[in-house]
């Protein structure tokens, strides 16, 4: 897939309802919420909420078995929250917290084992804000982040626009946010959590079994020749100079990194971002279509 799709493709997973497909009968309070989705599952102090504009979920658990993920609290609060499930609709706002997160094995065998592991994880934050003009089709994803205090945090924002409903069988990821950019922003306050999390994605294609230094001095290589090769109009020399800083470094950018892109002229859909397409000249025909500009900072020094 290509770079510039990790993101958009990842607010396409979380800004969708996960109550669109909700069966029958139609949840009317947070605990039949919390059953009817079925993605949570309770341990002996979980508790669940109703508040005036949506729940509150606190030690509840993710998965199972050596995979299984603690989070502390799940705060949601949206705009009428259960006339959206009725109707399977997407609210005209909605913001969810996720807090504490961290690797929580179930290990029946070793309880021990099962703890040490579970105090060893950096716990960590995600954050999602949205809201959506349904007339207008204005849609602002104001913020979806990811925050490691000890590894640092990445935010995403965007505006789209004509973004309709959610359509009545959605197939794809990106039926549930149709719509053309306006604009896409990315902050990265990278001290190790891009090396954590991304880079294993990223070279997770790789053969095992070869050195993986090679393909990945290659790729850089490729990545700056197109860098280089993009019109100072739609990328400036600086922006170009931070691009490149950030590629050399792989797979450890540390510092502060902020990118944005705008379309130039005609709109760009969001499906076009998203579509699967994994040659470099794929990518340079989508930076074609954009204005990029980055920034650089050092960290401060601890």
């Amino acid at each position: 897939m290509r770079p510039l799709a990790l993101a958009p493709l990842a607010l396409a997973l979380l800004a969708a309802p996960a109550w669109a497909q909700v069966e029958e009968p139609v949840p009317t309070d947070c605990t039949s919420l919390f059953d009817t989705l079925g993605m949570l599952t309770r341990g002996p102090e979980t508790r669940i909420a109703d508040t005036a504009t949506g729940c509150i979920i606190t030690n509840t658990y993710f998965g199972a078995s050596y995979s299984r993920t603690a989070i502390g609290q799940i705060t949601l609060e949206v705009d009428d929250l259960f006339g959206a499930i009725a109707g399977h609709s997407r609210p005209a706002r909605l913001e969810l917290s996720v807090t504490n997160i961290r690797v929580s094995p179930e290990m029946d065998e070793s309880p021990l084992t099962a703890y040490i592991l579970e105090t060893q994880q950096a716990p960590f934050d995600l954050h999602l804000a949205y809201s959506w003009d349904e007339a207008s089709g204005d849609f602002d994803l104001d913020d979806l982040s990811m925050t490691m205090p000890a590894l640092g945090s990445l935010t995403i924002k965007a505006r789209l626009a004509g973004v309709s409903d959610i359509p009545d069988a959605p197939a794809e990821p990106t039926d549930y946010l149709r719509g053309n950019v306006e604009k896409l922003s990315l902050t990265l306050d990278n001290r190790g959590l891009f090396t954590a999390f991304a880079v294993p994605v990223l070279v997770g294609n790789l053969p095992y079994d070869e050195d993986p230094r090679p393909a990945i001095a290659a790729t850089q290589k490729t990545i700056i020749a197109l860098i280089e090769a993009q019109p100072e109009s739609q990328i400036n020399a600086s922006s170009k100079a931070a691009l490149t800083r950030f590629v050399n470094d792989f797979p450890k950018p540390n510092g502060f990194y902020q990118f944005e892109i705008t379309p130039i002229g005609a709109p760009v859909s969001f499906e076009s971002l998203v579509a699967p397409n994994d040659d470099m000249v794929g990518l340079l025909e989508l930076l074609a279509r954009f204005n990029l500009s980055a920034e650089f900072k050092e960290l401060p020094a601890e």
